[in-house]
């Protein structure tokens, strides 16, 4: 009993501080650094068409999510429809964004498929943390890989010893991960494919979110350096909210962009991961069908 209470303790202080770090980035960077009403104004002449392709993209990238993950639940005989995936993927992105200290999305996704199926909490558990690591690892290797492309340092060594790093790394990391968890030894590989995809996806994302506020930067893939960084810096944050902003601001600052159009874009990407975040709402009223793939029946000639 204390163990629980404990445990809910800690999440919602965690999330207290996550709420906390956000509001007060976002005021500093709304009232304090810059000014609200100037980051508005860049969507009064926004294209709204190609924020339109912009959030298209980013559901497209969370329904391939899905896609990754079902390739480890596979691997313990976990046999989910897509559209149970989908359901429960959405409901855990609800989970996480809007529910405050408690359950996670993933922890809540554990749950449920433990309830309904003979498999163990470690196995399942096991198959949501890979997906999130293959992810992560992808997402590292591809901001190595920019350092090189984007030329940010005058020294060769580094410049090119970026380089190799990625390109080894894409390599080796399933390789790793595969002698560690032998039992998901050749997901990886395709996991890891999925996920550079998934990524290339978000670059398509970020394009059309900067031409839809008329940013047209000199650099792109600096752009797409930032932005990756601010992903990951997000889960510090309430949803990204602020560490994003933040990230942006100075990163324009750095390399001479507008550090309100930056923001602006930032901000936007805040709103679109919030967004789409709530559809998993839906699933909470409605609750969750868990259903099996449809067995494919084999007819022999």
């Amino acid at each position: 009993m204390n163990k629980t209470l404990n445990q809910k303790t800690k999440k919602y202080i965690v999330t207290g501080l996550k709420l906390a770090i956000s509001f007060i980035l976002i005021y500093y960077v709304f009232f304090v650094k810059l000014h609200i009403f100037d980051i508005l104004a860049n969507y009064k002449n926004a294209n709204w068409f190609y924020i339109l392709i912009a959030v298209v993209l980013y559901v497209i990238s969370q329904a391939l999510s899905v896609f990754r993950l079902d390739y480890y639940f596979r691997d313990i005989d976990l046999d989910l429809s897509y559209i149970s995936n989908v359901r429960l993927y959405f409901l855990g992105m609800f989970y996480n964004t809007f529910v405050p200290g408690g359950i996670g999305g993933d922890a809540y996704k554990v749950y449920v498929l433990n309830k309904n199926y003979k498999i163990s909490l470690k196995e399942i558990s096991q198959a949501v943390f890979l997906d999130k690591i293959i992810g992560l690892s992808a997402m590292l290797l591809i901001i190595i890989f920019l350092v090189y492309l984007s030329n940010l340092t005058d020294y060769p060594i580094i410049q090119y010893g970026a380089l190799g790093s990625s390109l080894i790394g894409f390599i080796a990391v399933p390789i790793i991960l595969g002698i560690i968890f032998p039992k998901h030894k050749k997901t990886f590989f395709n996991s890891m494919i999925y996920s550079i995809v998934l990524q290339l996806i978000q670059v398509g994302m970020l394009y059309f979110v900067l031409e839809g506020l008329n940013i047209q930067p000199e650099n792109f893939s600096i752009y797409l350096l930032i932005f990756l960084v601010s992903g990951i810096l997000s889960i510090i944050s309430f949803s990204g909210f602020g560490i994003r902003e933040v990230v942006f601001m100075y990163a324009a600052n750095r390399f001479n962009f507008d550090e309100t159009l930056a923001t602006s874009a930032a901000f936007m990407f805040s709103v679109i991961t919030i967004s789409i975040a709530f559809i998993g709402i839906i699933y909470l009223f409605k609750g969750v069908k868990i259903e099996e793939k449809k067995k494919r029946i084999k007819i022999s000639e």
